[in-house]
């Protein structure tokens, strides 16, 4: 990963950024505070990028991404004003909550691995004391059986109405 990415990886990953926020809403048994999902892909030159999308329980959602830039690092800020994309993540980060249980525990500040290969998915919660995370291929994640379906598939969704709004925002300086 690029020091862009990581930087921005890193921020949302540490729940101590919420702390002097008001409105804060801690979710599920284990009090997450933030939920996102990060893929690995292979570029057309074969290289592994990673894409980052995180929300938190404030309506703030962002997605970054690697990319072969002067800064090798790409994002959007959504969330407010858009209220599909607010639902999506809101559902995501309720999902997280309540399947905690079901993925590996970090204490809070330990480093969240990267997705260990092209085609794999890391689901991520957040909360002040720990960080849940599991790691699945994307088909796993596609089943509609898996456990992890509603939180993968709602994210997904959020990532579909950032698409949106970048087309949206792209045609209007058109």
């Amino acid at each position: 990963m690029n020091k862009a990415y990581t930087n921005m990886r890193n921020f949302w990953l540490d729940a101590k950024n919420l702390e002097n926020r008001n409105g804060v809403i801690e979710v599920g048994p284990d009090k997450i505070a933030v939920a996102g999902v990060e893929m690995a892909i292979a570029d057309d030159g074969g290289s592994v990028k990673h894409l980052l999308l995180a929300t938190n329980s404030l309506g703030d959602s962002s997605l970054y991404f690697e990319n072969n830039s002067k800064s090798g690092l790409g994002g959007v800020l959504g969330g407010h004003g858009n209220e599909a994309l607010q639902t999506a993540a809101a559902h995501m980060l309720a999902y997280a909550g309540k399947l905690t249980a079901h993925m590996q525990r970090l204490a809070a500040g330990e480093n969240l691995p990267a997705p260990s290969a092209a085609g794999q998915v890391r689901l991520f919660a957040v909360s002040k004391e720990a960080l849940f995370h599991v790691e699945l291929s994307q088909e796993q994640a596609r089943d509609t059986e898996n456990p992890f379906y509603p939180f993968f598939a709602y994210s997904q969704q959020t990532l579909g109405f950032f698409r949106a709004q970048q087309e949206q925002s792209a045609q209007g300086r058109a």
